[in-house]
């Protein structure tokens, strides 16, 4: 009886330290109020999300767009001469690989669209973490709007490109191994503030200067990224014949299947984790476990849900088929099925979004009034409206395509001109090789513009939103609060 009564002593005293330390917490990293809002919830975070949705569009528009995008312009050059070039050398397809640069062809443009900004966008995330979140002063804010969230975004953005450049053009790293390095910071650097709530410095050493606090916190993240980086990279070229060759067909680079395979392999992994991680920052389960177990076992969990969300998906949306072209005695086409990881991937960027929405930009609302069953009930429902909105863009009725400008690339770059030709010799001369042919690059036509505006809208709610939406929390919702 003795050794119970201390067990349930030791047990109470624990769960009351917990609960000091969560008050602490509370008051030091919630978020204080300056002045009243000026719109109570839905609208406050209605006005901030459309705020910060128009500034990311914007930049899709100029930065990102495919035709006209400064960091992208994929349209290089007139299709129908660089066809004619190709014939010329015997591999008329090089019209349509010298026309576009894009990730299809990551051999010739290892830094090309879309793998030169993707890694730089997540860098700027992980750069807006480390100021504005790891080592933000634990006090009630008092800074001026909107002038404060102007210098962390623009700090953010600048340490993002020293990073970008240091990495792709001194060290001379592939944009998808930058992906991989940046994906692995996404997932690390945050979880010092939503699982492990800044421990240990609280409560243990609350007064240290902020600055320091978070260089210790972004070292230690950068260690542990390179070290999961490093480990994903082996995994890939431990086993190249089976891992990154199996992109080509039969060994020939200008037929890819799975084009940013196998890295899709791993980085869809890591984003189903990052989502667990997301999840588990929202219903934060066992308020009463002190720091670290508390955060230990929710990044276990975490990791448990990101896989197990990484295999059902697998299941649902990764199953896929190709179909390609091969050459006999009369050319035909072929279709095999296969995962598409990156399609895993697109999926869950919607929810992911629609979770960091409902947590920051809405401030939990209406589900903090039903406390844990609340923050359960928000992530079934961005599970809901991530889903639906995935269905709308990406597979039916497919506005991908449009909203990102990807319906442009055939017009401007000279494509349909290339169809016509050959069309218009196949109808003239009764030529089935030129029909043949144009039935061909009108298949290359529908894949191009499908491929690249789901790749392009699932890149930019991956990146360029997220890292809108979390830097427009540095500006406190201004003008609207």
């Amino acid at each position: 009886m003795a050794e119970r009564a201390a067990k349930e002593a030791k047990k109470a005293k624990a769960a009351k330290k917990a609960g000091e330390e969560a008050e602490r917490v509370k008051e030091a990293v919630g978020k204080e109020a300056v002045a009243a809002p000026k719109f109570k919830q839905p609208w406050d975070g209605l006005l901030s999300f459309f705020t910060f949705f128009i500034w990311a569009y914007i930049v899709l528009q100029v930065f990102v767009h495919p035709v006209w995008g400064v960091a992208t312009k994929m349209v290089r050059m007139n299709a129908f001469i660089a066809s004619m070039l190709g014939m010329a050398a015997g591999h008329a397809e090089l019209g349509l690989l010298l026309s576009l640069s894009n990730a299809l062809n990551m051999e010739m443009y290892p830094l090309g669209y879309l793998v030169d900004w993707v890694p730089y966008f997540i860098f700027c995330i992980v750069w807006f973490v480390t100021i504005a979140v790891l080592a933000r002063p634990l006090t009630p804010s008092h800074t001026k709007q909107p002038q404060t969230g102007i210098m962390v975004t623009a700090l953010s953005m600048i340490l993002a490109f020293a990073t970008w450049y240091i990495l792709a053009i001194i060290l001379h790293w592939k944009g998808y191994e930058m992906i991989i390095l940046a994906t692995s910071c996404f997932l690390v650097f945050p979880i010092w503030a939503t699982l492990f709530s800044y421990w240990p410095f609280v409560p243990k050493k609350p007064d240290i200067h902020p600055a320091i606090r978070g260089a210790i916190y972004a070292v230690i993240s950068w260690i542990l990224a390179f070290v999961i980086r490093g480990v994903v990279t082996f995994l890939i070229w431990s086993n190249p014949v089976a891992t990154a060759f199996t992109q080509y067909l039969l060994g020939i680079p200008m037929i890819t299947l799975t084009p940013t395979e196998p890295y899709d392999f791993y980085n869809s992994l890591l984003l189903c984790i990052i989502v667990g991680a997301v999840i588990m920052s929202v219903v934060s389960p066992f308020p009463n476990i002190p720091q670290p177990k508390r955060g230990l076992l929710n990044f276990g969990l975490a990791v448990l849900v990101g896989v197990a969300m990484w295999g059902i998906l697998t299941a649902v949306v990764g199953q896929s088929s190709q179909t390609v072209l091969m050459m006999g005695e009369a050319p035909y086409l072929f279709s095999f099925p296969y995962v598409n990881h990156g399609a895993i991937a697109s999926y869950v960027a919607f929810p992911l979004v629609t979770l960091l929405a409902g947590q920051n930009t809405f401030g939990m609302w209406p589900w903090s009034k039903w406390g844990m069953k609340g923050s359960i009930g928000l992530v079934v429902t961005s599970f809901i409206v991530g889903t639906v909105l995935y269905y709308v863009f990406m597979v039916n009725p497919g506005l991908a395509v449009i909203f990102t400008g990807a319906n442009l690339l055939l017009p401007v770059s000279g494509l349909e001109t290339v169809y016509m030709f050959y069309l218009g010799l196949g109808l003239m001369f009764g030529s089935t090789g030129a029909i043949w042919n144009a039935l061909v690059y009108c298949l290359y036509f529908e894949g191009v513009a499908e491929f690249l505006g789901r790749a392009t809208m699932f890149a930019w709610m991956l990146t360029v939103l997220i890292f809108f939406l979390l830097a427009y929390e540095a500006f406190e919702h201004w003008p609207w609060r």
